[in-house]
């Protein structure tokens, strides 16, 4: 075998451009000399040397582009040999956050760490819960395999709950291979909480298939941890099993005794620190054996030579474009190389400078902003993994900072700060692992975190308990509200009905409409307690301004009804004044709508129609010879529904198989939920 070649011999065809460009060069040299002499100029103004230098640093460029190669080395697709099977826990409690962002997105990042690493392994990926379900079976194709674990979340599984034994045997049964045993691992990454597996016998699955299990216990082992979870409205809420909160940490002791049930199991308590699946694979692996695929396909890989050619074709180009009148200007090549070099350097460090020079003055959202483009620009051009960390540490103390910052305004921003810094941290250290500063404010910022959740779950409480009496008020405002067209329209009948003042029927409504509009008074004053109660929990003092809440206006309109509805009061104990506590009753029934528009936070409470009837019973009444047999009513009013019956023509249907495709993968995922949801009714534990 040459221990030097060519990869791409057919770019050696773009030497042939040589000849032409070499003798355009001489051409040019030849006219230029023609136009000197005629000028009288006795010397040259273009040397030789310089085409030549040219037409070498374009030979080396193309000989750079065929692929120059050396020290040629053959390797197999089977230079490990060993299958790995990645088991996903995806049961509810993966949701948790006591590693950010969550249990679940940690151990995908994970797996996308070692998918990152692994080389010529095949690598299968099975996600479990309560049931299990094969998402990849063994392939080399591990973009497809990220591609699969990016579909996988709680309703990818039939049951909920946890049960590794349910994920070992859909992966001995269905993806390891019978020939390939010793040679096949099996990683699994769960926070532990087994609901249903026999241990033993799930030990004895690795024993009887020869397979080896990587167990990875995810979540914090001491503090309990809510599930956050989506409800069907798309509001975020916490799980809860008969009103109460269920909380969830690592179960070491589960997964460390099935560890210990087999000789072929390792368990390994990542907990809430920063790990590298790849590195703790390749450690593990390293003295295992190896087996060999049948099929086996050899390729030679060349160390790449072209920066070999490359590195002095720019030299000489250099040396040519610095060659003056006067000969070489070595001075100006070399500070023309120079800044080319050091140019994009001088641009990091001067991005560098700015931002922490922004950090400095305390303007931590700029600075933020400037570390996150520099973390980019720097990822492009690879730079060093300590100069990454660096700069992502950066960017996390701008964000703590912002967190601190916000935590008296609004928990729930410092909390969303809090979290970036701790996802950047964890970054900081995935780039440099022995990052001890990075470590340490992973650690501080976990419990800072900890802290804001548990004033956020506080302020939640305290909001609900707000929202749930605001219901109840509103509840009382619309009874208190018909009550009172009650009240209106029983004492507008009997104003047209009983024409003497002193008759005892006229006294005895008298008395019962002047009671019962003082008892609709005291359950307004009532209202007017519980507004003004709810108005001090969520008052938000302002310097200098009048304090307001969105019970401002409920307790202004609320004292008017009062005062109405007493006013109401004292006139209905006369006969004589029924037709004016009308009016006071209409301000009072238009002030009530007003308060329960405000409350619900619409304006569509009241339709026009009830409005009507509100306003304008006293115009639409008309007064008939048989006024004892007086009722209101109102005619029904149909619509032309023809137009609106009419067929319309369908448009033509134009999808792609890309529509079709997308629309059948939210379907799968419909079906998915609902068969996830009528399956999780059987399991005691959903989580």
């Amino acid at each position: 075998m040459n221990s030097f070649t060519f990869q791409s011999p057919m770019a050696l065809l773009l030497l042939l451009l040589l000849i032409p460009m070499a003798w355009l060069l001489h051409r040019a040299r030849a006219k230029r000399r023609q136009v000197t002499q005629a000028l009288g100029i006795k010397y040259s103004t273009h040397r030789k040397l310089i085409d030549i230098l040219r037409l070498t640093a374009l030979t080396l460029a193309i000989a750079a582009l065929a692929k120059p190669g050396y020290n040629p080395q053959t390797k197999s697709i089977s230079t490990t040999g060993r299958d790995v099977v990645f088991a996903l826990d995806v049961s509810r409690s993966m949701l948790a956050q006591d590693v950010l962002p969550s249990r679940l997105e940690v151990a995908k990042q994970a797996i996308r760490d070692a998918l990152d690493t692994l080389d010529t392994e095949r690598v299968g990926l099975v996600v479990y819960a309560g049931s299990a379900s094969i998402l990849c079976p063994l392939t080399y194709d591990h973009h497809f395999v990220s591609h699969m674990l990016d579909q996988a979340h709680p309703r990818s599984v039939d049951f909920g709950g946890t049960t590794i034994q349910s994920a070992l045997e859909k992966i001995v049964d269905q993806v390891l291979l019978p020939d390939r045993q010793d040679a096949q691992d099996i990683i699994i990454l769960t926070d532990g909480g087994d609901h249903g597996s026999k241990i033993a016998k799930t030990a004895k699955l690795l024993d009887q298939h020869n397979a080896n299990a990587i167990i990875l216990g995810i979540g914090n082992p001491n503090l309990g941890s809510p599930i956050p979870i989506t409800t069907k409205e798309g509001k975020q809420q916490n799980l809860t099993i008969d009103n109460k909160i269920i909380f969830t940490r690592l179960d070491d002791a589960s997964l460390n005794n099935f560890a210990n049930q087999s000789n072929r199991a390792q368990y390994i308590p990542v907990a809430t620190t920063p790990f590298h699946l790849g590195q703790i694979y390749i450690e593990y692996a390293k003295d295992k054996t190896t087996a060999s695929n049948k099929n086996e396909n050899n390729f030679t890989i060349y160390q790449d030579a072209s920066i070999l050619l490359l590195t002095p074709a720019l030299i000489l180009l250099l040396l040519a474009e610095c060659w003056g009148l006067k000969g070489l200007q070595i001075g100006h090549a070399a500070a023309l190389a120079f800044i080319c070099l050091l140019s994009p350097l001088k641009a990091v460090e001067n991005d560098f400078s700015t931002a922490s020079a922004l950090m400095a003055n305390k303007q931590y959202q700029e600075a933020a902003e400037k570390f996150t483009d520099l973390h980019q620009q720097l990822n492009n051009q690879q730079a060093n993994s300590k100069v990454l960390a660096a700069c992502t540490f950066n960017q996390a103390l701008c964000y703590h900072e912002l967190s601190q910052l916000n935590a008296k305004e609004s928990t729930n921003i410092a909390h969303t700060y809090a979290t970036r810094a701790q996802q950047a941290f964890l970054t900081a250290k995935r780039y440099d692992p022995t990052f001890k500063r990075a470590s340490k404010r992973i650690i501080s910022t976990a419990h800072y975190i900890n802290q804001l959740q548990a004033i956020l779950e506080k302020e939640q409480q305290a909001e609900a308990a707000i929202e749930k009496q605001i219901q109840a008020l509103l509840l009382e405002l619309k009874s208190i509200l018909q009550a009172q067209i009650k009240l209106k329209q029983s004492v507008l009948i009997n104003e047209r009905k009983h024409k003497t003042h002193t008759s005892p029927e006229v006294i005895k409504l008298t008395t019962s409409y002047n009671q019962s509009q003082q008892t609709l008074a005291d359950r307004s004053t009532a209202t007017q307690a519980t507004i003004l109660q709810i108005h001090q929990k969520i008052l938000i003092p302002t310097p200098d301004q009048p304090a307001e809440s969105i019970m401002t206006m409920p307790l202004k309109h609320i004292q008017q009804v009062i005062t109405l509805q007493q006013t109401s009061t004292n006139q209905l104990s006369s006969r004589a004044e029924w037709s004016p506590s009308r009016s006071q009753q209409t301000n009072a029934i238009n002030l009530l709508e007003k308060i329960i528009e405000l409350l619900a936070g619409s304006s569509d409470q009241t339709s026009d129609d009830e409005e009507s009837d509100y306003e304008d019973e006293d115009a639409e009444y008309q007064e008939s010879e048989e006024d004892s047999d007086s009722t209101m009513s109102s005619e029904s009013i149909q619509g032309d529904l023809s137009a609106s019956n009419q067929m319309q023509s369908l448009p033509e249907p134009n999808y792609s198989a890309q529509d079709i495709l997308k629309e059948e993968q939210s379907n799968l995922q419909f079906r998915q939920e609902k068969r996830a949801l009528q399956n999780a009714s059987k399991v005691k534990k959903d989580y």
